[in-house]
């Protein structure tokens, strides 16, 4: 993993296969972005705030267990604030995916399976989008 501060930070929350964290981290991080993968929701944050530095973009995979979207969306703003954010979810209908208010963050949500192409993408399309909008 590349400490450069200049590139992005991407935080992986983990996939109940065990099969797609070792892809998201590897297509992401040939892209430039760091990454902080963890095995679950609470392990992510802790590490993020060890590192004491502002996020720009955070992979969550809504489906894994002990996941809950809503609840990371709110931790995550008040942490930080113009975070952009990636849900990767396993649901047919995308627009019933974390009903919680934006609280004026960019999102995007990506439909398992999916191809390292569409990840990468999907992730570098959010990245150009204006920060989170005023909370």
């Amino acid at each position: 993993m590349d400490n450069n501060p200049s590139l992005n930070t991407a935080v992986i929350f983990a996939d109940d296969e065990q099969t797609v964290l070792p892809v998201v981290s590897s297509t992401l991080e040939k892209a430039g972005f760091v990454i902080l993968p963890a095995v679950s929701g609470a392990i992510a944050l802790d590490r993020f705030l060890e590192t004491g530095k502002p996020m720009d973009l955070a992979v969550i995979d809504t489906d894994a267990e002990g996941i809950q979207p809503e609840e990371i969306v709110r931790d995550l703003h008040e942490i930080s604030p113009n975070v952009r954010m990636l849900f990767l979810t396993d649901e047919e209908d995308v627009s019933s995916v974390c009903s919680t208010p934006t609280l004026g963050h960019v999102r995007a949500v990506l439909r398992k399976p999916f191809r390292r192409s569409q990840l990468l993408g999907k992730a570098l399309e959010i990245m150009d989008r204006p920060s989170a909008l005023t909370a």
